[in-house]
Formats: structure tokens, sequence, C-alpha cells
């Protein structure tokens, strides 16, 4: 099954983001933008993972979210990887917060590794993703973009989400939630 670890974003905020991208999308054509129901902070991408080795998985996400409690995340100002000249992905940026998922993902990483995931290439760079350029598709960004104002919203849990592709885009499933700084561990039902 095709999977990722991330933090859920409360409905409130995902409806705020779906207006904010409601109000930007005619600005920025070809661009497939981010359904609202699926916004969310990716942790980490598993990608394809044996069923076997979801419990594994689910272990690690259990003890780094008891390593830490609920904490403020914050969403502002609008990004672009790998920049404004050239964008492939259009992003809202985490301005509060950001350190605390820093170090959970470093801690998620460790514990992954020692399971046999293979470590990031890439720096991990907190970021809501809310679009990214259609294939072969030159996109460019108005000079005067207004940015997403700012919001928070507390971050009280880690999930891991089953991702299925559609041709309509992904749907996603939380397979579990393990509470930050939860006292139980509870067994995942599959």
């Amino acid at each position: 099954m095709r999977t990722f670890i991330a933090v859920e974003v409360p409905k409130e905020i995902r409806k705020r983001v779906g207006n904010y991208i409601a109000s930007i999308s005619a600005l920025i054509p070809d661009v497939k933008w981010v359904a609202p129901e699926n916004l969310h902070f990716t942790i980490k991408f598993l990608g394809e993972i044996k069923q076997s080795d979801f419990k594994n998985v689910w272990h690690c996400v259990e003890l780094v979210a008891r390593k830490y409690g609920p904490f403020t995340m914050g969403l502002s100002g609008i990004g672009f990887f790998p920049s404004a000249e050239h964008p492939k992905v259009i992003w809202i940026g985490a301005d509060s917060g950001e350190d605390i998922l820093l170090d959970l993902y470093q801690d998620m990483e460790r514990c992954l590794e020692d399971i046999g995931f293979d470590r990031e290439a890439k720096t991990f760079s907190p970021h809501f993703t809310i679009g990214r350029a259609k294939k072969d598709r030159k996109v460019s960004i108005p000079e005067h973009l207004t940015d997403f104002e700012p919001v928070t919203f507390e971050v009280r849990s880690i999930s891991i989400m089953k991702s299925t592709l559609t041709p309509h885009g992904p749907m996603y499933e939380k397979l579990s939630e393990s509470i930050l700084n939860s006292e139980g561990v509870r067994e995942p039902e599959l």
C-alpha cells in the first residue's frame, strides 16, 4: 500500500486554504490545485510498503508521538519550488512551530532508518503544498500575488495515511493516528 506520515490540518483551516486557492487559481492557470480535503503536512513519504511492515512503521510513529506534546503550527505567505521563475510546486509556509516539526521529522527519520527505510536526500522544509504545475506546462506567477493570511492551529497527532491514485487525483485514508504525548498505546486495526 502507498503510504505517508503526516500532520493533518483541521477542517476550518483547510476551508480557509481552499478559499485562498479559489481566489488565486484564475490568476495562475496550468496548475493542478490540491483539493481542500487533501491538505496536510507531509512528514515522510514512504511509498509502497507491505502490510507486514505497517506495524513497524506504526511503532515508530507511536514512539515519536510520545516524545512530543501538542504544539501550535502557523501558516502564512506563499512560496514556490524550485523558484517563482520556474514554479513546479506552489506552497504555503510554516511560520511557527516549524522548529518542533523539524525535530519531530528528524526523530522519525532515525526510527524509520532503523527499520530499513532510506533517509530523505532533500532537506526537510515544512510546507503545505497547494498546487503543482501541470505536466509540460510553463506556469507564470503574477507579480503582485496576495499572500495567504497567517493562521494557527494546534497539532495534536501524527497520522499514517494511505494514498490511492485515481484519474481524479489522490484519495487519502487515515490508517492510524498517534496522539502527541499520549499515555497509552493502542494497536491499529487494519
